[in-house]
């Protein structure tokens, strides 16, 4: 009974340190509370739990399409891997059947990966081709 009390009061201090940081505009039809969220060492809940591990230890699904540059392709006895980098310059290795955000890898040869993107129901293929080194 005493744990219950002391959580319910608990609880009820948390909820009323999270106030609006501040008020809703009263001009819109659906009125928006914007919220100040201190993260203090927790995990961001607005950072999806699902989506970004792809399987096999690769975290390719958050990368879009329009932001990669194909850098290089290497080929072997298990196929072909593009090495690609995103805006930010953070550079990934893509096999075949990696996730995309909104598709996957169709297929990769030596100058281009081919991407499926399916949007609004509709599958289009994407070719990224090979960045060429510019000669001086």
């Amino acid at each position: 009974m005493l744990f219950h009390l002391v959580s319910s009061i608990l609880c009820t201090i948390v909820i009323f340190n999270q106030a609006p940081a501040e008020a809703a505009a009263s001009d819109t039809l659906f009125p928006v509370e914007k919220w100040d969220y201190k993260q203090a060492g927790r995990r961001d809940p607005f950072v999806p739990l699902v989506g970004i591990e792809v399987g096999e230890g690769s975290k390719v699904s958050h990368l879009s399409v329009e932001n990669l540059t194909l850098v290089g392709v290497l080929w072997g006895d298990k196929g072909y891997y593009g090495l690609v980098k995103d805006g930010l310059n953070k550079g990934y290795i893509l096999k075949r059947g990696d996730k995309v955000a909104g598709g996957y890898v169709a297929e990769i040869n030596r100058k281009a990966i081919v991407f499926e993107i399916v949007h609004a129901g509709v599958k289009t293929k994407y070719e990224l081709p090979l960045q060429e080194k510019e000669r001086r």
